[in-house]
């Protein structure tokens, strides 16, 4: 079966980003290069290293001690140098928001003069309200809490029912005492790692959105239907007013959605450099059975770099359009794991927000996103939007059986994707489209792989040879064949007789002899691979010769 072994994680080299800090925890900084402070997170690691270290927050992420600092620039280096004796020290990176039934507005379209569905989003990822196999009569699901590691929420929205939220009932409200004892005092429905308290509002507007995109009132006769009427949002606030934060605020709001229960973790934001406190958080959230689901990220580029994206352990989503295509935007490379509709997305609007406006660089028009009679709901594109769907997918899933574990919904919803663009798992949609319809009705245990990693060239009894590398493979395997087409787009495809009767997992999946591929410079070498249900899924490798 597929790993993550193809993501790699690149060590931030201390005192590499330098960030404005004002003796407290919250991130206007992130835009500052000459702020004449550096900040940065170190592990194990004593406080009294380099002297003049400005402690900013100190929290715990599997056993493990973490302090988030401010150190003077001209004491940087040597700080750097002294804490890293005791442990690990990185820059703490930036990171932002990653933009770009009777439900009134689920049945109609044109709300903002288009001309297709209002939510064609989850429409076109299979949420249907007459398919009952997907989405099932709110009363057969069981809660399931997901942490939505963003800006906040706007709790008083009129299509987020009350239900809609996590509630720590080991918390006393209001007393000021941490009832509990889990280091955060009063968190009735999560924690503001900004300003370091119990009330995770939203003056952004984006983690409204992508809350909403989960957990909507379906049904309510109000506005837009969200995906799991089962789900309970846990607001963990790690973006400020402008949609920015550090990396230690995202590790510190993982952890804590892991030791508090969460089963799934959405991160609709991200950044350029990747970073060991976040690995450290992902890792201890998947340890405790979370399944983490992240943005890859709006720029257009290769999301190796980015975090938490690019991490190991993820479920990293690219965005589509309604033509089912990668949308330009979208980050890209062998870490994407699935993609999602992710342009013209319909959400809930926070209160006096506009949430496009707040990016740099972007043409906008003030209000121009805001949609309804009431102003109450938000059109926007991105991948942000995109991991939401995958998120709330997840959470239903094991709304529908509690007793499904992370890692078998995670293949129950890349395997069941739809392959859309490139045939097989590629580096612009990964397993393809999410299919809702399919993950929910997919046996726990179902994967099917087809992947060719490289060819060798090699010689056998005398003959040289091809031999192709890769895996077919599945929970019930049926068969593998390969096939040769000449150039690069084949018009015609040549069957080699011999089947592939058993799975290979990273290993030989045939030796061809050299003869055959006399006649053209380039061939593409396509594997297929059968369950024995009879579903396919396809992988291609174009083979230039020398």
């Amino acid at each position: 079966m597929r790993t993550d072994s193809r993501k790699t994680l690149a060590l931030v080299l201390a005192g590499t980003v330098a960030l404005a800090v004002a003796g407290t925890a919250r991130a206007e900084g992130c835009d500052a290069t000459d702020s004449g402070w550096q900040r940065f997170v170190i592990a194990d690691a004593a406080l009294g290293a380099g002297g003049e270290a400005r402690v900013l927050r100190t929290f715990g992420i599997g056993g493990r001690t973490f302090h988030a600092v401010a150190v003077p620039a001209g004491a940087a280096e040597g700080f750097a140098r002294a804490a890293a004796r005791g442990g690990f020290v990185e820059a703490d990176a930036c990171r932002r928001a990653v933009r770009t039934g009777d439900d009134p507005h689920f049945a109609g379209a044109g709300l903002w003069g288009q001309d297709f569905d209002n939510q064609w989003a989850i429409r076109r990822a299979g949420f249907e309200p007459a398919n009952g196999d997907t989405w099932p009569d709110p009363a057969t699901l069981a809660p399931v809490t997901v942490a939505v590691i963003d800006s906040g929420i706007d709790w008083y929205h009129p299509d987020l029912p009350g239900g809609a939220l996590w509630r720590n009932d080991r918390e006393v409200p209001g007393n000021g005492t941490d009832d509990d004892g889990n280091g955060y005092a009063d968190d009735l429905i999560g924690w503001n790692f900004i300003d370091n308290h119990a009330k995770p509002w939203d003056e952004d507007g984006h983690g409204t959105f992508v809350a909403g995109v989960i957990a909507a009132g379906r049904g309510n006769g109000t506005g837009i239907a969200g995906i799991n009427p089962a789900a309970r949002i846990m607001v963990l606030k790690a973006l400020d007013a402008f949609g920015r934060g550090h990396a230690s605020m995202v590790a510190e709001a993982i952890a804590y959605a892991a030791d508090n229960g969460a089963r799934v973790v959405n991160l609709s934001l991200g950044g350029r450099t990747l970073t060991r406190i976040e690995q450290a958080a992902v890792d201890h959230a998947v340890a405790r059975g979370a399944v983490v689901v992240v943005a890859a990220g709006n720029d257009g580029e290769e999301v190796a770099g980015y975090s938490p994206a690019g991490l190991e352990g993820v479920i990293t989503v690219t965005a589509t359009d309604r033509a089912d295509r990668r949308a330009g935007f979208s980050n890209w490379g062998p870490a994407i794991d699935i993609a999602a509709p992710g342009v013209d997305v319909l959400s809930l609007r926070a209160r006096r927000t506009d949430l496009l406006s707040l990016i740099p660089g972007v043409k906008y028009e003030a209000g121009a996103g805001i949609v309804g009679e009431d102003r109450a709901y938000f059109r926007a594109s991105g991948t942000s939007f995109a991991a939401p769907i995958v998120s709330g997918t997840l959470s239903l899933i094991m709304a529908r059986d509690p007793t499904v574990t992370a890692a078998q919904a995670r293949r129950m919803v890349l395997h069941s994707a739809r392959d859309i663009e490139t045939p097989g798992v590629d580096n612009y949609t990964g397993y393809g489209l999410i299919d809702a319809a399919a993950a929910m009705t997919a046996s726990p245990d179902y994967y099917l792989e087809s992947r060719i990693s490289g060819v060798q060239v090699t010689k056998q009894g005398g003959k040289t040879i091809l031999r192709v590398l890769g895996t077919a493979d599945a929970d019930r395997f049926g068969k593998a064949t390969i096939l040769l087409g000449q150039g690069a787009e084949p018009a015609k495809w040549l069957r080699v007789n011999v089947a592939i009767g058993k799975p290979v997992a990273d290993g030989t999946l045939m030796d061809l002899p050299a003869a055959l591929f006399k006649g053209a410079r380039t061939w593409t070498i396509r594997l297929v691979t059968e369950h024995a249900t009879g579903a396919k899924r396809e992988a291609r490798f174009k083979l230039t010769l020398g």
